[in-house]
């Protein structure tokens, strides 16, 4: 009777310490994946601001965001099943499928119920800068795109992060000239994975811009930008 009381009382001691290893491992977990989410998000926030930087750099080439985005839609809608590209005029830009490695360009939408079909709701272009370099992180091909050096030490310091840009929709049709809105979207993976299925966290931020009135009194769009005093509304 004393062995089996004593088989019974080990038995349950190796099970407290099971369920009390299994706690540490799944606390040790979320601690990680806490840690992992408040980085991406912090990745995404960076991404944002260089993306600000990157549009004031447009600004001052063009006077306005128009080289930046993607054409504009004469019409939001689509009918339901139709290709990704339906709803969007020709994109010079654009790096064609997105559903190849590297690209990214209209690769994330949404179609949600409107008069006559459905209307597309899109992240838009990969955003580039003025000599066509794009914020591009694709886990099909993570050294596809570019991973800013700001500081210049020789080591990236946004990494892991896709920035798109599009118009507004304004009505059922994308806004136009004088091309002063835009809608940026940065998406961060931390760590950034080398193969879709390494665990990572995912952090996706959106900021609606206006390009401000200038301190002078002139209109978006109109007048000298290239002296730095570029606003923004957030």
């Amino acid at each position: 009777m004393a062995l089996v009381l004593a088989l019974v009382l080990v038995l349950a001691l190796a099970g407290v310490g099971a369920v009390v290893l299994l706690s540490v491992g799944s606390d040790g977990a979320a601690a990680r994946n806490e840690a992992w989410l408040a980085a991406a998000d912090a990745q995404a926030e960076a991404g944002l601001e260089f993306a600000k930087a990157l549009l004031a750099a447009h600004v001052e080439e063009d006077e306005s965001f128009e080289r930046a985005l993607p054409p504009a839609r004469s019409s939001i809608r689509v009918h339901e099943g139709d290709p990704w590209g339906r709803a969007l005029r020709a994109d010079g830009a654009a790096c064609g499928n997105p559903e190849t490695p590297g690209c990214r360009d209209y690769e994330v939408f949404r179609d949600e119920p409107a008069a006559g079909g459905h209307a597309r709701v899109y992240v838009g272009r990969v955003l580039r800068d003025v000599g066509g370099r794009p914020v591009l992180f694709d886990v099909r091909a993570p050294g596809s795109g570019w991973a800013p050096d700001l500081d210049g030490d020789g080591t990236p310091d946004i990494v892991g992060v896709t920035v798109w840009i599009r118009r507004p929709v304004v009505g059922a049709a994308d806004a136009g000239a004088p091309h002063d809105r835009a809608v940026l979207t940065a998406e961060a993976r931390h760590p950034p994975p080398r193969d879709p299925a390494d665990p990572h966290a995912v952090s996706r931020l959106e900021m609606t811009l206006r390009l401000a009135r200038r301190p002078d009194g002139g209109e978006p769009g109109e007048g000298d930008y290239s002296d730095g005093l570029t606003n923004w509304v957030r």
